[in-house]
């Protein structure tokens, strides 16, 4: 009977702590949703958005600018371009190349489309920044972006070239970019705002790699945020990717665009390569792919702005719109053909859409949500040597399963072992009914004691422990 009283405490005790394991798991799992504030953007900019990142994106698609590609001359005349713009919009900078204020230039080892192997090639970041107006700044957020394409590359074994302005890769991004410079011009807010303009993105995003890896530990831990702008005016949709896990500062900027961006999908359709030999994950997805991933290998919060159509499993990576060809590093990839596949309206509005949110986020209304947000980030970054593609989403059901399951288990057992006991003891009170007539006494369940000094008879007591050898058998917990 001792036996029994501890197994059933112990039943308990498990029953009552797995309830409230399971309680917390999924309280935790359900964070509360932020509080935002959705401020008249258009109203506080004295220009139209749409039209101002358009007009930028016909410049870069323009005669002068539509050759971007790393190690040309037309890399360096864009770059010039862009410095020009922040210069006179009242950035400043701390890089300055071949006399050019803002241009941070280098040497990078690419291979060229056509095969071409270049050991020396010479690129140009453009970096730009603002400091905070605050008494103390909270940190840095940087917007990213890369400005080259592949205009001069050799897109065939023929020698044929690609001849593509790079509208979707990455014209509209630059237009965004410059936009957003011009909007938050004289805004007063709690972080420094840097604005970097990647070369190199179509060869690995060496332009990011560059810049983070010249960058020292103390400067590093500075950074609370890079927004990346990728792909964009050319997809279905348009997302923010912050990860491979939920995170706060996710939710704030999907709170931001709530309506008008499409969630990211659970199902990444990732691809078994990695990136680099210190890649932090043994898969990729499109998510992944652009120029904060160099940030996000040095434990750094990142986001990443970009337009396809992900629900779309036509190309593991790249699908842009759905019953069109794809257009990422293609002779397809011009503003002309962005306008015949989309219509001009619709790229504006998408556009618009991706700044009027980012300014959204940052916008002096929100600063004590962002600064939340933020504050928790790196304490949310998830562990990647214990995810994989499939498994991230996949080990989280299989624990709530099994957690689930536990408990109908331990549910179903103390079902059946209530139910037998009760049985037993209602008999057993029958029985000391009988006997408190005839005089004598029988064992009740969950009672310590020894009846077996009760029973008078050899024949009597060997059933009796036949009995109870029998109960013994049949209860789980003994």
């Amino acid at each position: 009977m001792a036996e029994k009283l501890n197994s059933k405490k112990i039943l308990i005790f498990a029953v009552v702590l797995l309830v409230v394991f399971m309680t917390a798991f999924f309280a935790g799992c359900s964070s509360p949703t932020p509080e935002v504030n959705i401020p008249d953007i258009v109203g506080a900019i004295d220009f139209n958005i749409e039209d101002k990142a358009y007009g930028y994106l016909q410049d870069l698609a323009g005669e002068e600018l539509k050759d971007r590609t790393l190690g040309t001359q037309g890399e360096l005349d864009s770059a010039k371009y862009i410095a020009s713009v922040m210069s006179d919009l009242g950035y400043e900078s701390q890089y300055s190349s071949d006399g050019i204020q803002g241009l941070q230039g280098f040497k990078t080892s690419i291979k060229r489309f056509g095969g071409e192997e270049v050991a020396d090639a010479q690129g140009y970041n453009v970096i730009f920044s603002k400091k905070s107006k605050a008494e103390k700044s909270n940190g840095e957020i940087i917007l990213a972006c890369q400005y080259d394409n592949l205009y001069s590359e050799k897109s065939d074994i023929s020698g044929n070239l690609w001849s593509a302005d790079g509208s979707y890769e990455s014209g509209a991004s630059v237009a965004i970019l410059l936009t957003l410079a011009e909007a938050l011009k004289d805004s007063t807010l709690d972080y420094d705002l840097t604005f970097a303009f990647f070369t190199c993105g179509c060869y690995g995003w060496k332009g990011a790699m560059n810049y983070v890896e010249n960058l020292d530990r103390t400067q590093l831990d500075k950074i609370a945020l890079v927004l990346n702008f990728a792909m964009l005016g050319g997809g279905d949709n348009w997302y923010i990717y912050t990860g491979e896990s939920a995170n706060s500062y996710g939710k704030y900027l999907y709170k931001c665009g709530e309506g008008h961006l499409t969630a990211v999908p659970k199902d990444r359709n990732p691809g078994q390569f990695y990136l680099t030999e210190d890649t932090r994950y043994r898969y990729t997805n499109i998510g992944m792919l652009s120029n904060q991933y160099y940030f996000d290998l040095k434990g750094i919060p990142t986001a990443n702005f970009l337009s396809l159509n992900w629900e779309i499993n036509d190309n593991p990576l790249f699908s842009e719109m759905r019953g069109k060809d794809n257009i990422y590093h293609t002779k397809g990839d011009t503003l002309e053909n962005m306008i015949e596949r989309k219509g001009e309206e619709a790229i504006k509005a998408q556009l618009f859409e991706v700044i009027r949110v980012t300014l959204t986020a940052l916008d002096m209304s929100n600063q004590d949500t962002l600064k939340a947000s933020l504050g928790v980030a790196k304490s949310e970054l998830p562990n990647a040597t214990a995810q994989n593609a499939k498994s991230a989403n996949l080990a989280n059901l299989i624990f709530k399963v099994v957690l689930i399951a536990g408990l109908v288990v331990a549910s179903y057992v103390l079902k059946n072992y209530l139910n037998k006991n009760i049985d037993k003891y209602i008999k057993a009170k029958k029985a000391k009914e009988t006997q408190a007539s005839d005089g004598e006494e029988t064992q009740i369940p969950f009672e310590s004691g020894d009846a077996q000094s009760d029973v008078t008879t050899s024949q009597d007591k060997q059933k009796s422990e036949e009995k109870s050898k029998k109960e013994q058998d049949e209860d789980p917990f003994v």
